[in-house]
């Protein structure tokens, strides 16, 4: 039995269905006017000074750089149909202290995308009856509980009973894959398999292992050699040299750096590094059977496995999201008319499933929805906390500046201008994006540092006044 249900969080993508746009020119519509709800308030924002086409690109790369500029989008950004891109836009910084900027060509880990490429090759390695899909797991993980009851099936949906988390971060020493199957069989807590759905990367991990016992090479290369390689996903590997062009990761708007997890670490799970154009690349192979047989290829949408299926306006959709590392990625595909759109963030704070839903109404020339813009009418609020303008940096020497324009208190760093709403005299918050910013200050009342925490209360950095 193989539950089809996914968790409610993880159908976002039913605001973004690419079966209604139209990616050739249209008749002409009215000037898009965005209604922008953010901290209360409603502004208007014109997308276009045309009439404006059902893809118009500069309302598009408008809306992006609008994003950008308030700290909501780093990254890039692919959109085709018909086996043709159409439209491809780069944005922000891989490195904010050399600013350099991102590229096309540049890397982004992209998590949970890479359970993709892990289910094909278990599928694929089915086809070829080398593994069946509804044997039990126990000839591969004899030690592991209830493995003579869970199939590799319900490793493929989620359906094992094995818990989500594995402490990869708390020994990266150890994530050679004999020790992560290891520390999950003694770890996991374990319930009956194919009972409920519990999104895992151990599941995944599990996985690996077994492409690995059954193909006789180890994952990396075996997902190198039948898939990289012959897809031409040059730039792709399961495994990070010093020649990738990897954008840097940021926790907060290119402000604080991401905590890295080696790629040994998330390893069949999560340890893909791409490109835009390579997963473009990857979902054309993917979609029209050069991977997997169709047979194979209709079980992974009709259950689900490693794509979230989605109906909006009686069509079908298939969509996959990764968060790893600061690096928050996204990609989704609409089978009749083969459009796609990849985005790829270095930003932790970016919520690609607002980013695309804009993206969706600026596509079909209506009002984007989640505009970011700065908070209004602070003026007693602002009053006490006049003393935190000023010039601060981190202890790597990012440099953090923060002004009153306009009637708005904002946050400068690097090309983002993030706007703060102030809560009390010591405590804001960072519009958009909701991360805690506490103000500590000496005996004259002056601030001297400003401390950020994310939106569940961790420390984060702390910015230290230098004038």
């Amino acid at each position: 039995m193989h539950l089809q249900y996914r968790p409610i969080a993880a159908l976002f993508a039913c605001q973004l269905t690419f079966s209604n746009i139209a990616f050739a020119a249209s008749q002409e519509q009215p000037l898009a006017q965005v209604p922008t709800e953010t901290m209360g308030q409603t502004t208007s924002h014109s997308l276009s000074n045309t009439n404006t086409f059902a893809l118009d690109k500069e309302a598009l790369n408008r809306y992006l750089v609008h994003q950008n500029q308030h700290g909501q989008f780093s990254g890039n950004l692919l959109i085709a149909k018909d086996n043709k891109v159409i439209f491809e836009q780069s944005l922000g910084l891989a490195d904010v202290q050399s600013k350099r900027p991102i590229n096309p060509s540049n890397l982004f880990k992209v998590g949970s995308l890479t359970k993709q490429l892990t289910a094909a090759a278990i599928l694929r390695l089915s086809e070829q009856n080398k593994l069946k899909l509804d044997a039990p797991v126990d000839r591969y993980f004899p030690k592991l509980a209830l493995s003579n009851k869970i199939t590799i099936n319900d490793l493929l949906d989620h359906t094992a009973g094995i818990n989500r988390d594995i402490s990869w971060r708390d020994s990266p020493q150890s994530c050679r894959s004999k020790s992560l199957v290891n520390q999950i069989i003694k770890d996991s807590r374990q319930y009956p398999p194919a009972l409920q759905y519990n999104f895992s990367h151990a599941h995944y991990v599990l996985l690996g292992s077994i492409i690995e016992q059954v193909s006789g090479v180890d994952y990396n290369s075996y997902i190198d050699q039948e898939f990289l390689r012959p897809i031409g996903m040059k730039d792709s590997s399961m495994k990070l040299t010093l020649s990738f062009q990897l954008a840097k990761s940021y926790e907060i708007s290119g402000l604080i750096n991401a905590h890295i997890t080696p790629t040994d670490c998330a390893w069949s799970a999560g340890g893909l590094i791409t490109t835009a154009r390579d997963l473009y690349l990857w979902n054309q192979a993917l979609h029209n059977g050069s991977v997997v047989s169709e047979m194979s290829l209709q079980k992974m949408y009709n259950e689900q496995i490693g794509m979230v299926r989605s109906q909006h306006n009686n069509q079908t959709y298939y969509s996959q999201q990764g968060n790893i590392d600061g690096f928050k990625t996204l990609m989704t595909y609409q089978p009749d008319t083969k459009a796609m759109m990849i985005a790829l963030s270095n930003y932790q704070n970016t919520n690609l499933s607002l980013l695309t839903a804009d993206l969706l109404q600026i596509s079909q020339g209506k009002p984007a929805l989640h505009l970011v813009t700065a908070p209004k009418n602070q003026t007693v609020n602002w009053q006490s906390n006049r003393d935190i303008v000023g010039n601060y940096q981190d202890n790597l020497g990012v440099p953090l500046q923060i002004v009153y324009e306009e009637g708005a208190l904002t946050a400068k760093v690097n090309q983002a201008n993030i706007p703060l709403v102030v809560k009390n005299s010591n405590s804001l918050y960072a519009a958009g994006i909701d991360n805690k910013i506490r103000v500590s200050r000496n005996t004259n009342n002056t601030s001297q540092e400003i401390v950020f925490f994310s939106r569940d209360g961790r420390y984060l950095s702390r910015f230290v006044r230098v004038e």
